[in-house]
């Protein structure tokens, strides 16, 4: 199995497909990726802080992995098999992000005040992660996952900014057992991931999950179907996502994010799409990841007469 680490290729912190591919791959082939956390190992004990005077940018990411045969008009397939924390904790913090995360109005500019810059380490033990005396369950993800969109259509993506190509969706669901299946855009498929996270509530509202550098154990597949959104499916869930955008609000991704699961019941299933929406107001469900990211969803248990 090949294995590919931040420690030699770098740091990135854009999807961009004009970067040299730094791993090359073939379909059905298991690769563990090496991954920092979200502050470039900033912030490794309690008292330190997000510097952006000497690390600018976050939510630093590996890649491009080039995917021998994949072409646009297929998608990737990434299976996630694996999240282990490599450094056995993880933190939560504020930095300047987080104020611009709860409002880009600049509210707390106005009012001449900030969040404090304020760190938690939170020790990652035995299935659990300790935020104080509070011991929650150690549920790791992948926040960041996708690939190099097209720069007229997306821009070249920051690691940050989620969007048709994936990227930084901070879904909670893309975690073990699950599937992300992601539009292609260029040859070779042009595979970036990163961001690991022990735990992450719905929203992220505070700006920062349980950051850790991690290891990812992933299988890279390429399916011959085009997609125009992410989609994620695991053993009892079908869902599919869409992102907030240049002239699209957190109400159009909600709607985008069903209507694309409606088509995708009637493909799958065979459902009539008008009763895929009705169906989808009695059992439909929202996760939201940030506040820019949401994945519509249903339960494979009630698809399955239709099959």
């Amino acid at each position: 199995m090949k294995k590919i680490s931040f420690k030699d290729v770098g740091l990135k912190y854009t999807l961009n497909p004009y970067d040299k591919p730094v791993l090359y791959i073939k379909p059905k082939e298991r690769i563990v990726v090496d991954v920092e956390d979200a502050s470039s190992g900033q912030i490794r004990k309690e008292g330190d802080v997000r510097d952006r005077s000497k690390v600018p940018f976050g939510n630093p990411i590996v890649g491009p992995i080039y995917v021998e045969g994949a072409q646009p008009g297929k998608c990737l397939a990434v299976k996630i098999l694996d999240i282990k924390p490599t450094i056995g904790q993880g933190a939560t913090y504020f930095s300047e992000f987080n104020e611009r995360y709860l409002t880009d109005v600049p509210v707390l500019k106005f009012m001449g005040t900030r969040l404090p810059l304020k760190t938690k380490i939170c020790k990652i033990e035995d299935e659990k992660v300790f935020f104080d005396k509070i011991v929650l369950p150690y549920n790791p993800m992948v926040g960041t996952v996708g690939v190099a969109p097209y720069p007229e259509a997306e821009g070249i993506s920051s690691g940050v900014l989620p969007g048709k190509h994936g990227g930084n969706m901070d879904l909670p669901d893309v975690c073990q057992g699950a599937s992300v299946f992601l539009p292609i855009f260029h040859e070779g498929g042009l595979l970036y991931i990163g961001d690991a996270h022990a735990i992450q509530g719905d929203g992220e509202i505070s700006g920062t999950a349980v950051e850790m550098p991690a290891e990812i154990e992933i299988e890279v597949n390429l399916v011959d179907e085009k997609l125009d959104w992410p989609r994620i499916e695991n053993d009892n869930e079908i869902m599919c996502v869409a992102t907030t955008g240049q002239g699209r609000s957190f109400e159009d991704a909600v709607r985008i994010a069903f209507l694309e699961l409606v088509l995708l019941m009637e493909k799958r299933f065979g459902i009539n799409r008008f009763d895929g929406l009705m169906l989808c107001s009695q059992i439909g469900r929202i996760r939201v990841g940030n506040l820019w990211t949401v994945a519509a969803k249903v339960e494979k248990k009630y698809l399955k007469p239709f099959s």
